[in-house]
């Protein structure tokens, strides 16, 4: 495979990918995994539960800490949607504002 004496079908990339524990897009694009990239999504992860934990606060509010654990998530899948990589650019905080508060607001409710 190294030397481009074998070619690799879509079921071995799978296998590969599955493997080294990668996501098969990396091997397919050619991107390297970096240690950086790694880096970089611990960092947005931090971001985020920075700005979630902001609101929180601003909202004066005391949601359990599985709808804390929900806004993380469902913000950092929306920031890595179609990505191979972390993002580069600064996380938009009024970007989910709503949907922060959306979600405390509801959990408060009950």
């Amino acid at each position: 495979m190294e030397n481009k004496a074998e070619t690799i079908t879509a079921e071995r990339l799978f296998v590969l990918a599955a493997v080294y524990d990668v996501d098969p897009l990396v091997l397919f694009k050619g991107v390297t995994a970096t240690t950086q990239s790694t880096a970089a999504l611990y960092r947005r992860i931090g971001e985020v539960v920075a700005m979630v934990e902001a609101e929180v606060q601003r909202l004066d509010a005391k949601p359990p800490p599985d709808v804390v654990g929900e806004a993380v998530v469902e913000i950092l899948r929306q920031e890595t949607r179609g990505r191979t990589s972390p993002p580069s650019e600064p996380l938009d905080v009024e970007k989910y504002q709503g949907l922060i508060s959306l979600l405390i607001k509801q959990s408060t409710k009950s």
